[in-house]
């Protein structure tokens, strides 16, 4: 199921804030730009207010939200557990 246009409009929009163009599907957001621990935090409320899921503390780490298909994904089994 692909993200919401808030979750990917705050990626694009982050990437262009630090001069990067708007990541693809498998794109690394953190080497690229669109993504750093700071911007994650505000990344993951997105997604939990706009998917309705609920990201555990332990779960917000980069590897989880490596790629827009990593987080495509990770969205899907967060839905499929509640």
């Amino acid at each position: 199921m692909p993200l919401p246009k808030a979750a990917i409009d705050f990626v694009n929009e982050n990437a262009e804030s630090n001069g990067a163009n708007d990541p693809g599907r498998v794109d690394d957001l953190f080497k690229m730009g669109a993504l750093d621990s700071f911007a994650l935090v505000d990344f993951v409320t997105v997604l939990e207010e706009h998917c309705g899921i609920q990201v555990p503390d332990a779960d917000v780490n980069p590897a989880n939200f490596r790629t827009l298909e990593v987080i495509e994904r990770y969205v899907a089994s967060r839905r499929a557990e509640q």
